[in-house]
């Protein structure tokens, strides 16, 4: 069997070099995405040692896939403030810090 042979950039139709290029920004956007969440989060919300995510991120598409799937802990998401049906009870207030709605007992 014969031995492919790798085309140069040159060789390349314009949709071949567009895949490429899409390809390659699709691989930076995740990689820097899962590098970013991973610096600004706390290491008791990552599964296993941040350092391992981070070199993991340099993997071809994966690495950045697997971080987001496997590498967070999801918490509850946080409880909206007031839980009442009025404005009032929302906490809602105007500029001059006038309540909306009605007062509550």
């Amino acid at each position: 069997m014969g031995r492919k042979k790798n085309k140069k950039w040159s060789e390349l139709s314009g949709g071949q070099r567009f895949g490429v290029v899409l390809g390659a920004l699709v691989q930076f956007a995740l990689q820097g995405a899962a590098l970013r969440d991973l610096a600004k989060r706390p290491k008791d919300q990552v599964n296993g040692p941040k350092a391992a995510w981070a070199a993991a991120s340099f993997i071809n598409t994966i690495g950045p896939i697997a971080y987001f799937l496997l590498g967070r802990k999801h918490s509850p998401a946080p409880a909206a403030k007031g839980s009442g049906t009025s404005a009032a009870s929302s906490g809602l207030k105007t500029s001059m810090g006038v309540s909306i709605g009605k007062k509550l007992g």
